[in-house]
């Protein structure tokens, strides 16, 4: 019972980390979506601009649109206080880094990929939502299950390298792949925390 409860909250933690590495898929989509300014320029009003949130009722494709995207919103900053309050604060274990070549994780790829394809949904029609929910389920799936959450273009822009080594590691890591390159050739220790099975944060021994 206890590592079916340990196995949830690690699923859970994946997830909440794949849905991160989507902000700048939500922010594009609030920006191709809301209507602030009408063709004059001037500000729409406000119940104009709070009405798009509500289409013509609850049920309604753009009321269903707008509800999932402050959900998963609120969930992707569940997984980026996680990985910079939970990992990135903690000490790590003193360890080694392994491998003896490391390559950077293919992050662009993954935007092109699967972020852009999903710009192009009709919050007007059910089918079109329908279909890129189910996308967007079986992408995550995939991710979590294969343990590909790492793919995340927010951790880019913090800073971060994602480098994959030839010894099946995932190191992210503010270092530069040479300097990774170096302190496991030299066997130099370094501070490793564990995400999850063979993904590691990895901080520089000072």
């Amino acid at each position: 019972m206890k590592r079916v409860i340990m196995m949830l909250g690690k699923n859970i933690v994946k997830s909440v980390l794949y849905l991160s590495s989507f902000i700048p898929l939500f922010i594009l989509l609030i920006v191709q979506n809301l209507n602030i300014f009408n063709e004059e320029n001037k500000f729409i009003g406000f119940k104009a601009f709070f009405s798009q949130f509500l289409g013509s009722g609850p049920l309604s494709s753009r009321f269903i649109f707008w509800f999932a995207v402050v959900i998963f919103i609120c969930l992707s900053m569940v997984g980026i206080v996680v990985f910079f309050k939970f990992y990135v604060k903690s000490d790590g274990v003193p360890s080694k880094v392994e491998g003896s070549s490391f390559r950077r994780a293919d992050t662009l790829g993954y935007v092109i990929t699967y972020i852009v394809p999903l710009m192009s949904m009709d919050i007007n029609s059910f089918r079109s939502l329908l279909l890129n929910f189910l996308l967007f389920f079986i992408i995550g799936v995939f991710y979590v299950k294969n343990n590909q959450f790492f793919m995340n273009p927010i951790l880019n822009l913090c800073g971060y390298n994602i480098l994959e080594s030839d010894s099946g590691r995932v190191y992210i890591t503010k270092l530069s792949p040479r300097i990774i390159k170096e302190k496991a050739k030299e066997e130099e220790e370094v501070f490793l925390v564990n995400i999850v099975e063979d993904i590691y944060i990895v901080k520089e021994n000072k």
